[in-house]
């Protein structure tokens, strides 16, 4: 049985790791509902108290249970939404060096398949754009080539099995 409810179609925060698109995913949501304001430019009258509850609990019905502890005496949308972001937007120097070092080191060779490769490769490079530095196309393409160097590598793509040729040699 299939569910047309967009909430079951945004997956919960977990923690850090999913934080930045959960973040925008339930924005949109709250935008879409016509809820975002509550959370902008909240008023603490009885008309949008109503509203304001409905956000508060969107929010938390798509948040994992082992987040709770974070939120779980937030009186109001805002401040559900601030208790999460304290506990989960990591955009510091400790976060930019491991993700890149997740990005530079990130190899062909450790990936089962092509598609893995190159989907660890544009993930992490998301977060890094996600969390303000810069990560531009040309950079991208010179890692995902970066990390395939061995001379003759064949890649299986389903039903297609492709041979590269490394005939670069840099001294």
């Amino acid at each position: 049985m299939s569910s047309n409810n967009p909430l079951t179609m945004i997956e919960k925060l977990t923690g850090r790791d999913n934080y930045s698109t959960w973040r925008f995913a339930v924005k949109t949501y709250l935008e879409h509902e016509e809820l975002w304001d509550c959370i902008e430019n909240p008023t603490g009258d009885v008309a949008n108290q109503k509203r304001d509850l409905k956000a508060k609990s969107k929010i938390i019905l798509l948040v994992d249970s082992v987040n709770y502890v974070h939120i779980q005496e937030a009186r109001t949308a805002k401040e559900v939404w601030n208790n999460l972001r304290s506990a989960f937007d990591d955009s510091g120097l400790t976060r930019r060096v491991g993700l890149l070092r997740e990005l530079c080191t990130t190899t062909l060779a450790e990936c089962q398949n092509v598609e893995e490769y190159v989907s660890k490769v544009v993930t992490t490079a998301h977060k890094l754009r996600n969390i303000g530095f810069k990560v531009d196309d040309e950079w991208l393409g010179t890692l995902l080539l970066s990390g395939s160097t061995r001379d003759i590598q064949t890649y299986d793509h389903g039903d297609r099995e492709f041979r590269y040729e490394n005939k670069c040699r840099f001294s």
